[in-house]
């Protein structure tokens, strides 16, 4: 039995199976969709589990490089833009048109966890990642200019590798 972590199987073998800019959707429980074997429905009844705890149990397992919320979310939904951003705060964030998670997102999302969220604009596309400084330290070369950023982030809030 695991010690900690992620119990849910399917999560943790999605987790596990998430290559660098994958996308993994986190959606709230009336996202419409196909339920085929990229849906991991971890929705109960209405409000169970809240975005917060889904977001926050992916955080202990996957890097996150980036996630994307709906363009609305950050007028009309702050609680989720703010939750997301506390839970991700070395990731980057960005918006999407609400067509986007329905279309190109919901199409190329390796994985799609349904949420019990109760809320509008609450879906979240979390962009897989790496652990910058310990992945360029195996070419013997420096983090390039390019992914400074990144790594600075991953610092400033304790993400600096995988040990």
């Amino acid at each position: 039995m695991r010690r900690k972590g992620i119990l849910n199987v399917k999560l943790s073998r999605a987790i596990s199976e998430m290559g660098h800019d994958d996308i993994m959707l986190v959606v709230d429980a009336g996202f419409p969709m196909v339920y085929d074997d990229r849906v991991i429905d971890l929705a109960l009844c209405p409000g169970v589990p809240d975005l917060r705890t889904v977001l926050s149990a992916i955080r202990q397992d996957m890097w996150v490089e980036a996630f994307y919320m709906i363009e609305e979310a950050k007028a009309n939904n702050p609680n989720a833009w703010g939750t997301t951003n506390e839970v991700f705060p070395d990731a980057l964030p960005d918006t999407r048109p609400n067509s986007w998670f329905h279309e190109e997102g919901y199409h190329g999302a390796k994985y799609i966890v349904r949420t019990g969220g109760w809320m509008p604009w609450g879906n979240v596309a979390l962009i897989s990642g790496i652990p910058v400084k310990e992945w360029f330290d195996n070419t013997g070369g420096d983090v390039p200019d390019s992914w400074t950023e990144r790594h600075a982030l991953n610092v400033k809030h304790g993400m600096t590798g995988v040990k």
